[in-house]
């Protein structure tokens, strides 16, 4: 597919950031992020602009050839359709003139770029393949978490354990994205990660015994799972989990959030985590980024906003408020939660990081592949589903 070129950044001043972050893990983040700007900076103009329909409205303001000068977006294939609409400028010139190009490991990097140009500063991290787990149901059953070699032989321990009083891995299955991300952690573990990033590449024909068999473990995952699973939300599971319910539970490290704030549930005593069988030295992220218009005034306010954006700085300040890691390699985390600092550690020293599907995939794709799992949820039926991933990633 031909991607269009993007154009330099041009203009003269002043910095609009348009974000969907109103409330939750999003505005407290954002207001210490401009905060510690505007300190540095108080001779730029920063204006906070909240959309609740962020995308939409970025691309409305598009075409109505007002965009804002920056707005926050996932990066990866995600900016790939503003790539090729012209509409994103070209800000190779500050990662090469920065730092950022040595202090970014390669995966945000990649993500960064388009057809070789930089057009996002990555801002946080969030893991997707971490397996959270009960320390007390693990050693009550006998089970070492990490030893568990393959999603196949995860597969064979949660068997092993079904009983009707516990549940050995809550699925939410009520949202396709959930269980998409699931798809994803049993492709990696099962294939590695070029495989995956072949598939979501749209090269998905060529592996369709390796879907197959995805699918096919997937469906078994999904028969172990509640019988109310395809009414449950991720935060439903995640309460579950908290619980006691679910012995395991596999979902981005957003959810670790939620219990700092519960008393007598303590990393390393009461829960603990291990990478997603078959998956140790993969990071699979989630991130969020910041763009920059091509059409703008501020060519150099904008400039200056988005190297403050990228540094130590602000990425030690932002995460340390998200419960996120920072896609640097030299950010100082000592007053981070214990939780983060072993991720962090685990993303500096992963030999694979890989995007989440939605950073992986065409947008168009990324719909398809969802919309396949909303089949998958309602029909339970292997073949037509992996009939629906190889339209889906193609």
């Amino acid at each position: 597919m031909g991607v269009a070129k993007s154009t330099s950044i041009k203009g003269v001043a002043g910095v609009e950031i348009a974000h969907a972050w109103a409330e939750g893990d999003g505005k407290r983040p954002l207001e210490s992020l401009l905060e510690g700007f505007e300190s540095r900076h108080p001779d730029v103009t920063v204006t906070d602009q909240y959309y609740p329909d962020l995308s939409l409205t970025v691309k409305s303001r598009i075409l109505s050839e007002n965009p804002p000068s920056t707005w926050v977006e996932w990066p990866g294939e995600s900016l790939t359709p503003y790539m090729e609409a012209s509409v994103l400028a070209d800000i190779s010139e500050l990662w090469t003139e920065t730092d950022m190009s040595e202090a970014y490991l390669e995966g945000p990097q990649n993500l960064a770029r388009i057809d070789g140009e930089y057009v996002a500063v990555p801002i946080n991290i969030h893991r997707l393949n971490s397996l959270f787990y009960n320390t007390e149901l693990v050693e009550e059953h006998g089970l070492d978490p990490g030893r568990i070699e393959s999603p196949r032989a995860f597969l064979d321990v949660l068997e092993e354990i079904d009983t009707d009083s516990v549940i050995g891995l809550q699925q939410p299955m009520k949202n396709p994205w959930t269980v998409l991300q699931l798809f994803s952690m049993l492709l990696i573990g099962q294939f590695g990660p070029e495989t995956y990033r072949n598939v979501t590449g749209g090269d998905g024909p060529a592996y369709e015994n390796e879907i197959r068999e995805t699918v096919t473990l997937l469906d078994r995952y999904a028969d172990l799972a509640s019988e109310d699973a395809t009414f449950l939300g991720m935060v439903e599971a995640n309460e579950q989990f908290i619980d006691g319910e679910s012995i395991f539970f596999t979902q981005g490290d957003w959810v670790a959030g939620t219990y700092r704030d519960i008393e007598g549930f303590d990393y390393g005593s009461e829960w603990d985590h291990v990478p997603f069988p078959g998956t140790d030295g993969v990071y699979a992220m989630g991130m969020d980024a910041i763009v920059a218009s091509a059409d703008q005034q501020g060519e150099k306010d904008t400039r200056t906003f988005l190297e403050f954006v990228g540094s130590p700085t602000a990425l030690q300040a932002y995460n340390k408020e998200k419960g996120a890691i920072p896609p640097r390699r030299d950010v100082a985390i000592d007053g981070y939660p214990p939780f983060l600092q072993d991720q962090y550690r685990d993303f500096k020293q992963s030999g694979e990081q890989v995007g989440s599907d939605a950073l992986e995939t065409h947008p168009e794709r990324f719909v398809d592949a969802k919309a396949a799992l909303a089949r998958f949820v309602a029909e339970r039926d292997v073949e037509s589903t992996t009939q629906d991933f190889l339209e889906a990633y193609s």
